[in-house]
This record gives structure tokens, C-alpha cells and sequence, in this order.
């Protein structure tokens, strides 16, 4: 992997990298593909993103950077390629759209269900500390089910309760 620091020395306009390591970063951040983001590392190496109740830091700061929507990383659930072959849901990008109000792959489920995160498979999933459970299938992220920490679960359970607007 190579990193720019300086845009004056990058080569074929490759974006000069904000971070190498968390240290990088300053105040309470944390450095996650050469872009520092507002957060904490844990213990197991994870991360738990800062993040409101509301769409775009729900989706800039916790969807983008840990729900495989990235080509380079090993999961790449929800990239174009991992959306293709496997979970059949994109989220690269912004994806509101194609979440909210909209069935699961299998119809059974709707992904988020404007006030009511108990109804919404999103908040499930999220929640789910088991690789199968019988009705709703793997917790998220599926290497290590519903160990999303409790600060990005509140806030987007917070977020669909109060009506999962586009905030």
C-alpha cells in the first residue's frame, strides 16, 4: 500500500492520504482507509464510528466506511461487486433510497420502516449477535454478528423511530 501525505508529491493524482494510523488523526478519531473519522477504536481492533441519529452521519460515517461497501477490503458485502454475488444489497454510496420503505432481497422484511425499528431488518440485523438465527439469517457484520457497538445501534434505531428522514 502506498500512501501520499503531500499533494505535491503524489503521482498520478492519487488523493494525498489524511492518515496512516489513528494517531494521525486528531481528537477523538480514528484513521480508516487513509481518511481520518470521527470515532473510537475498540478493543478487538473494530471500530465505533460517531455518529447522530440522523441519515447522512448514519450513512457517511458508519455504512461507508464498515459495512464492506469498499472494493480493497476482504468483506465487500455491499460494494457493487459483494451486492452482485452475495448480499444482493448496495450501499455503496447513498443509498437511502434503496433502503428505506423497501422490501429485503427475500420480500419478507422491509429493510427500514420509517418509525418502527423493531419492523425495520436494518436495526435487526444490526442487533443480532448470532451467525444464523432461523427467521432473520446472520447478524451483521457476518464475521463477528451484532458487534456493532451500542452507540451506532441506539443511533440508528433513534433515526427510524423518528421517522427516517433524509437528514
Amino acid at each position: 500500500m502506498c500512501f501520499c501525505f503531500s499533494t505535491a508529491g503524489c503521482i498520478g493524482q492519487v488523493a494525498a492520504a489524511q492518515c496512516a494510523v489513528d494517531s494521525d488523526c486528531a481528537g477523538s478519531a480514528v484513521c480508516v482507509a487513509a481518511v481520518c473519522h470521527p470515532g473510537s477504536r475498540e478493543a478487538d481492533g473494530g471500530i465505533c464510528p460517531l455518529v447522530g441519529p440522523r441519515w447522512s452521519e448514519i450513512n457517511a460515517h458508519f455504512i461507508q466506511i464498515g459495512c464492506g461497501v469498499r472494493e480493497s477490503g476482504a468483506a465487500n458485502c455491499h460494494s457493487i461487486a459483494g451486492a452482485a454475488t452475495s448480499s444482493g444489497l448496495l450501499l455503496e454510496g447513498d443509498q437511502y433510497d434503496r433502503l428505506v420503505n423497501r422490501p429485503s432481497a427475500d420480500g419478507g422484511f422491509t429493510l427500514v420502516k420509517p418509525g418502527d425499528p423493531d419492523a425495520s431488518f436494518l436495526a435487526i440485523k444490526l442487533k443480532l449477535t448470532t451467525a444464523f438465527d432461523p427467521v432473520y439469517g446472520s447478524g451483521m457484520p457476518p464475521d463477528f454478528p451484532g458487534e456493532n457497538c451500542a452507540a451506532v445501534q441506539d443511533a440508528v434505531r433513534q433515526w427510524i423511530a423518528a421517522g427516517a428522514e433524509r437528514n
